[in-house]
């Protein structure tokens, strides 16, 4: 009966990897073009404007957990006393 012919060993394989560079967002090119960068061209600016919704989402749809503010007439005595000495610099300098 004739042998089985012997597994040839094969050298590993890396698994390819690219070298890129990171990705650049909307808000960076936005950025860019407000510092007078003028490498930005008008269809990587129109790129931006397109996929900005759907990276950087508008903050008017999140939730606001803000309470309102006090009108001056609803503070004490004694919270205006602190606010006041809250704002006054520091007198040991």
């Amino acid at each position: 009966m004739p042998s089985l012919p012997k597994p040839v060993a094969t050298p590993a394989r890396r698994p390819r990897t690219r070298k890129t560079a990171a990705p650049i967002t909307p808000l960076a090119i936005f950025t860019r073009i407000m510092q007078g960068d003028e490498t930005i061209t008008d269809r990587q600016f129109d790129a931006a404007k397109v996929a900005a919704p759907y990276m950087h989402p508008k903050l008017s749809g999140l939730p606001l957990a803000a309470s309102p503010r006090k009108a001056l007439e609803d503070y004490s005595d004694e919270e205006l006393a602190a606010l006041a000495q809250a704002g006054q610099p520091d007198s040991t300098e």
